[in-house]
């Protein structure tokens, strides 16, 4: 990781990875407790093997939703070079499967309608794809099969999160041969303070005793 530089968006994301996750969380649960799709205004819902995107309204106008999906890409490319890169590992014979991410208290109530923790209704239908609030609709819906946004490979596996991007987050994502080289620059800046007192010191003192004679 010596010559990466991440994006304010990507520290984000490794942060809540390394925070959240351990061998028994997937990245569909990292990302639920962290809420970093909440608060872009971004729910997904797994049912009738299709992923349905949920994009709150009062986050995006209607031609402002690729931003939403930008950042999911986003999201899905960092995660995949972290795997690629060994930073973390994906368990692939332990299934996490979840359903939801940014959705609270999902349930059915009736075939293909759903509630949430704060009397929200979801429609699944075929036909039929809508997120009230209210009596009016919340989000702007889209529907995508596992090919279109192939996210179970990434989302519904435990990981393990190498002990290099645990030190990476604890040191501000500077990196062993940065914080080194931060250290000796501290040491060169300290030996020349201690160099200049020193000779200032014995100009102090030469002065001084010059004019005691």
């Amino acid at each position: 990781m010596s010559d990466m530089k991440f994006k304010k968006a990507e520290k984000e994301i490794i942060k809540a990875i390394v925070k959240y996750g351990n061998n028994e969380k997937s990245l569909a649960e990292v990302l639920h407790q962290s809420k970093l799709l909440e608060k872009r205004g971004i729910a997904i819902i797994y049912c009738n093997n299709m992923y349905y995107v949920f994009l709150d309204k009062s986050f995006y106008g209607e031609e402002e939703t690729n931003k939403a999906f930008g950042y999911i890409s986003e999201l899905m490319s960092l995660v995949k070079m972290l795997i690629e890169n060994r930073y973390i590992v994906m368990i692939p014979f332990a299934n996490s499967y979840t359903q939801t991410i940014g959705v609270y208290g999902f349930r059915g109530i009736k075939p293909d309608i759903f509630a949430t923790d704060n009397g929200d209704y979801i429609s699944l239908g075929y036909r039929d794809v809508y997120w009230s609030h209210e009596g009016e609709q919340k989000c702007w819906p889209f529907v995508f099969d596992e090919k279109q946004m192939p996210l179970s490979h990434f989302f519904d596996y435990p990981f393990s999160v190498s002990q290099e991007l645990k030190e990476l987050v604890k040191h501000n994502f500077k990196t062993e041969e940065q914080r080194r080289f931060d250290k000796q620059q501290r040491l060169t800046w300290i030996s020349i303070i201690v160099a200049l007192v020193v000779g200032i010191s014995s100009l102090i003192i030469g002065v001084m005793g010059f004019l005691c004679k």
